[in-house]
């Protein structure tokens, strides 16, 4: 009698293995996903609320309105982004890594965020106000 398994015993744990994986592997990809989102989802509403606090605070002592929300470089990796609003400003990334869940400065007033390795959400920051410039369905569902 032999102690070793079969070729066949072999494969056929191989494939129930396989399959288990490819189950899992898929909500995994799901919830990192929805991690993204939910993170994003955070640092927006966080933007907007300091847009609307230090531009309050500035008519209330009679002072110019916020006109930039940063002083970076555009399409420049790690640095500093929103540091005129923030008090932990948030590090940036480039249009040629994409990191997801990161900012990208595009212009002066203009930031990209890439919540899957295709889409991204476009913003601009124009009379006081973070608007989405994205398709509406995809704004709708980042607020």
């Amino acid at each position: 009698m032999s102690k070793a398994f079969s070729l066949l015993e072999i494969i056929f744990v191989l494939l129930i293995i396989s399959i288990i994986l490819s189950f899992f592997m898929g909500k995994f990809d799901d919830s990192l996903n929805s991690a993204y989102k939910t993170s994003i989802k955070a640092e927006i509403s966080l933007i907007r609320n300091s847009i609307n606090k230090i531009n309050s605070k500035k008519i209330l002592l009679n002072q110019n309105i916020l006109t930039k929300l940063d002083e970076a470089l555009v399409e420049k990796e790690k640095v500093l982004l929103f540091e005129n609003i923030l008090q932990i400003p948030l590090l940036s990334t480039n249009s040629i890594r994409k990191d997801l869940g990161k900012w990208i400065k595009i212009s002066s007033n203009k930031y990209k965020i890439y919540f899957t390795s295709n889409k991204y959400l476009e913003f601009e920051y124009k009379n006081n106000a973070f608007s989405c410039l994205s398709e509406i369905n995809l704004c709708k569902e980042f607020e």
